[in-house]
């Protein structure tokens, strides 16, 4: 009886020596896959966070090459063309305003959610609004003012809005720049363009003169310029040709770099047109060559795969799709993209603003 009670006793112990074994190893086994879990997530949190490195470490090629879109927006209306386009892409929309050519110099807006649905889109004529036609747009939020801001020419004035979906909100213009060049038969100034770092307000302009221009302001006077430099100047060819319209100036992502692009073309004749660039650690200059011949331009027919169907001749005045939307003009160096006008064919009435042109998309390849 005693020996019966004894071997019951051997066995209750042996059993739970097994659960306590069994339980240091479940809880073993725990331990690992909790470890497992762990490492899992910080290889996946190094990943992503190598993938961002990557992102953050592109730079702007020496050499670019570019796929055009096919035409994504064209005239309506009665309208020859349509050009200048300005490009914010804000509230999950790309919102456009671009010049068009009736038979005299308007403007329109239009907004989509993708570029396949632009053509279809709604094109709302600028006429008839408090601030009237803006030629040759550039638009940009301003965050200190917590208002868009419209800088357009012929008349030069600048227009604000906290609402861009609504052409009938834009304010009235009102004139931006005090002691600029003097004014002189054949040279218009033109195609303003800002964009701020983070003390000033740096504006470029054109006129057709072979001399890119700047004024700055402090970001306490913006929206308010006062006197000019030159930023740059080229005579060659016909004297304008080399350094002619369209300045754009932005901001590269992950950079210390400003990307500055201004507009040429090929004489004799008048094209086809191409962009030229430089790239500076300062908006004040000095601006270094990047890509800047027509051999190898930043834009033009020589470094454009147009497909089947090349429907332009030469790249001209456009602007790139920004990473932001505000008054620093950022742009992603990783996904860069270029909206442009291209001249589809002869003029419809014989001067320039019959020019049948279309905007389209250069993505980088």
């Amino acid at each position: 009886m005693k020996n019966r009670k004894l071997n019951k006793l051997v066995m209750s112990l042996a059993a739970i020596s097994s659960i306590v074994a069994l339980s240091a190893c479940i809880s073993s086994g725990n331990k690992k896959q909790e470890a497992v879990l762990v490492n899992e997530q910080d290889n996946s949190q190094n990943q992503q966070d190598n993938t961002n490195n990557q992102q953050q470490s592109c730079d702007l090629p020496t050499q670019f090459s570019w796929q055009a879109s096919a035409p994504l927006i064209s005239p309506n209306n009665g309208a020859y063309g349509i050009k200048d386009p300005s490009v914010v892409h804000y509230d999950n929309k790309f919102h456009v305003w671009a010049t068009i050519n009736d038979g005299s110099w308007k403007s329109v807006y239009l907004n989509f959610s993708d570029w396949a649905e632009a053509d279809s889109s709604a094109q709302y004529p600028m006429h008839g609004t408090t601030v009237g036609n803006t030629v040759a747009p550039q638009i940009f939020y301003y965050e200190p003012h917590g208002k868009w801001y419209n800088f357009t020419q012929w008349g030069r004035g600048f227009s604000t809005t906290t609402d861009i979906t609504d052409v009938n909100s834009w304010s009235r213009r009102e004139d931006f720049l005090r002691n600029g060049p003097p004014i002189e038969q054949g040279k218009p100034e033109l195609d303003y363009w800002v964009i701020c770092d983070d003390t000033d307000c740096h504006l470029f302009f054109s006129r057709d003169d072979g001399v890119l221009y700047k004024s700055k302001t402090s970001r306490e006077n913006f929206p308010y310029f006062d006197g000019y430099e030159i930023v740059m100047e080229d005579h060659r060819g016909n004297g304008n040709s080399f350094l002619f319209e369209a300045a754009n100036v932005y901001k590269v992502d992950g950079t210390d770099k400003y990307l500055l692009l201004v507009e040429a073309y090929r004489t004799p004749g008048y094209g086809p047109r191409y962009f030229r660039s430089w790239t500076s650690t300062s908006l004040d200059g000095p601006w270094e060559p990047l890509a800047d011949t027509e051999a190898n331009p930043f834009a033009g027919n020589a470094n454009v795969d147009w497909g089947s169907n090349k429907w332009a001749d030469g790249i001209s005045h456009g602007e790139m799709i920004r990473s932001g939307y505000d008054e620093y003009l950022t742009i992603d160096p990783c996904n860069l993209q270029f909206v442009f006008q291209g001249d589809t064919g002869e003029s419809l009435d014989g001067t320039y603003g019959g020019e049948p042109y279309k905007l389209g998309v250069l993505t980088l390849k």
